[in-house]
C-alpha cells in the first residue's frame, strides 16, 4: 500500500474541497434527477483524482425489497479503460464536465449499461451481504485488496476486478434511498479515510438533492393537477352560470306569459261581450275595464324593463301622492271584492327625483303583496323625510310572513304564495339599492307587514 506525503494529502484535500465546493454549486442549479446523478458519478471519477475508476447509484425499492441499478460510469475492463482514459486529458477542469455532460459520452459504454440491468432481490440474500447492510443498517463498507467477492450479490460478481471496493448508503431525511458503489479498478489508487469521508460527505448531498427534485415534481404535479382543476371548476361554472341564466330565462317566461295571461282573458270576455252589447253605458263600462287590463299589461311590460335595466332610466321631480294614486287605480276592483279599507297619510308637497317607472313598481309591488295577503283589512300607506332620507312606507294586516322565510323574501324566484314568482321585493329591493337607499321588512305572522323604504332625498 502505497503512503502519501504530508504535500499529496495537503493536495488531494485541496481538491476534495474544490470539488466539493464545485459539486454543490452544480447540484443546487438543478431539479433534474438524472443530472444530479450525473454530477455525482462524473465527480467521484473525473480525472481520476480521487483514485476511483468506476461508480454506480443503485436506488432501494422497499415495497418490492429489491435493488436495482440506476446508473454507472466508468470502464468495463482494462481494455475499455485505456481507450477511455486516452480520448480524455487529465487537465480537463471538472466544470467542463458538468458542462459538456461528458457523462453522456459513456453512457453506452458496457459497464454503464450493464448497471441498468442489474436487480437484485434482497429476499434471497443472506443478512451478511454488504448490499443488505447498507440498506438495512445504513452501514459504510470500505474493502480493500479483495480477490473473491463471495459475499457480494450474484449479479455483481460478473463486473467484479481485484481492486478496493465502498459500498456507501444514500439516503435522504425521510428514508434510504439506495447505495453508492465506487471502485479503484484499472487506477488502483488506494482508497484512504480522507476519501471515503468525502464520499460519505458526497451521498449526503445527492440524497438531498434528490429529495428537494422529488418534493419540486411532486409540487410541479399539484400545480398541473391544480392547473386543470381550476380550469375543469372554471368550465362547470361556466355551465352552471348558463344553466342558471337559461333557468332564470324559463322562470321570467313563465312569469310574464301567467301575468299577461289575466289581462288578456279579461280584454276577450269584455271585447266579446261588447260586440253584442246594445246599451251604451254598459259599453262604456266595459271600455273602462279594457283601458284598465291594457294599462295593467302595459305595466307588466314596464315590469320586465325594470327586471331587466335596474338602473335608473330616466330621473326627473315626482310628487309621491301622485305616483301613489296612478299604482292604487289599478287596485280599486281588487280592494272592493275583498273590503280592504285602504289609508294614506303623504304630505300633498312630498317629492322625489327618480325614475318614475321604478317608483309606481317599487309602490305596486309592496301594495299588490298587502292586497294577495289579505281578504279583508286594511292597508296604510305613508311618507315623511327622516334625516335627509324619504321614508316610504306600506303596512298591511294581512297574515305576515314566517321568522324563517323573514332573511329569503328578496332573494329571485323566492315566493310563499302559491303562484307566485318571487320577483317583486326582489326587483324592489334592487331599485332602493341602486338609488343608494335602504329597504327594512318586519312581520308578524297573523297580524301583518310593515315595509319601510328609505330613499335619499
Amino acid at each position: 500500500m502505497m503512503i502519501k506525503t504530508f504535500e499529496e494529502k495537503c493536495r488531494l484535500l485541496n481538491y476534495q474541497l474544490y470539488l466539493l465546493h464545485t459539486i454543490l454549486k452544480t447540484i443546487k442549479e438543478t431539479f433534474n434527477e438524472e443530472r444530479i446523478l450525473d454530477i455525482t458519478l462524473t465527480a467521484l471519477t473525473a480525472n481520476g483524482a480521487l483514485g476511483l475508476s468506476r461508480a454506480a447509484i443503485f436506488y432501494y425499492d422497499k415495497e418490492k425489497n429489491i435493488l436495482y441499478g440506476k446508473k454507472g460510469i466508468g470502464p468495463f475492463n482494462g481494455e475499455e479503460a485505456a481507450k477511455i482514459w486516452t480520448s480524455l486529458s487529465n487537465e480537463i477542469p471538472l466544470e467542463e464536465y458538468f458542462i459538456n455532460n461528458i457523462e453522456e459520452k459513456f453512457a453506452s459504454q458496457q459497464f454503464p449499461q450493464f448497471i441498468k440491468n442489474i436487480v437484485i432481490d434482497f429476499d434471497k440474500l443472506p443478512e451478511d451481504n454488504y448490499f443488505k447492510r447498507a440498506i438495512k443498517e445504513k452501514e459504510i463498507t470500505h474493502l480493500s485488496n479483495i480477490s473473491e467477492p463471495s459475499n457480494f450479490p450474484e449479479e455483481i460478481r460478473s463486473i467484479f476486478v481485484p481492486c478496493e471496493i465502498i459500498i456507501i448508503p444514500l439516503f435522504s431525511s425521510r428514508d434510504v434511498l439506495g447505495i453508492i458503489m465506487a471502485d479503484n479498478a484499472f487506477h488502483y489508487k488506494p482508497i484512504d479515510e480522507s476519501t471515503i469521508l468525502f464520499i460519505s460527505l458526497l451521498s449526503i448531498q445527492t440524497g438531498i438533492a434528490l429529495e428537494n427534485a422529488s418534493n419540486y415534481n411532486i409540487v410541479q404535479q399539484q400545480l398541473e393537477e391544480l392547473k386543470e382543476l381550476h380550469n375543469a371548476m372554471q368550465h362547470l361554472q361556466e355551465e352552471m352560470i348558463e344553466q342558471e341564466r337559461l333557468s332564470t330565462i324559463g322562470k321570467m317566461a313563465s312569469y310574464f306569459l301567467h301575468e299577461i295571461k289575466n289581462p288578456l282573458v279579461t280584454i276577450g270576455g269584455f271585447a266579446k261581450r261588447m260586440s253584442e252589447e246594445k246599451d251604451l253605458n254598459i259599453i262604456r263600462r266595459d271600455a273602462n275595464i279594457i283601458f284598465k287590463e291594457i294599462k295593467k299589461m302595459e305595466h307588466i311590460l314596464n315590469k320586465l324593463t325594470t327586471f331587466t335595466f335596474l338602473a335608473p332610466l330616466r330621473i326627473e321631480r315626482l310628487n309621491l301622492m301622485d305616483v301613489v294614486k296612478e299604482v292604487l287605480e289599478f287596485f280599486e276592483l281588487e280592494f272592493a271584492k275583498k273590503h280592504i279599507d285602504v289609508q294614506i297619510d303623504i304630505p300633498e308637497d312630498i317629492s322625489l327625483k327618480a325614475e318614475r317607472v321604478q317608483i309606481f313598481e317599487i309602490l305596486f309591488n309592496l301594495i299588490s303583496n298587502s292586497a294577495e295577503s289579505m281578504n279583508k283589512g286594511t292597508i296604510k300607506i305613508s311618507a315623511g323625510i327622516e334625516n335627509s332620507f324619504l321614508r316610504l312606507s306600506v303596512e298591511d294586516t294581512g297574515k305576515g310572513i314566517s321568522s324563517e322565510d323573514l332573511p329569503h323574501i328578496t332573494e329571485p324566484f323566492f315566493s310563499t304564495k302559491h303562484n307566485g314568482f318571487g320577483l317583486g321585493l326582489f326587483i324592489v329591493s334592487n331599485i332602493v339599492e341602486n338609488y343608494g337607499g335602504k329597504l327594512e321588512i318586519t312581520s308578524v305572522e297573523q297580524k301583518g307587514t310593515n315595509v319601510n323604504i328609505y330613499l335619499p332625498v
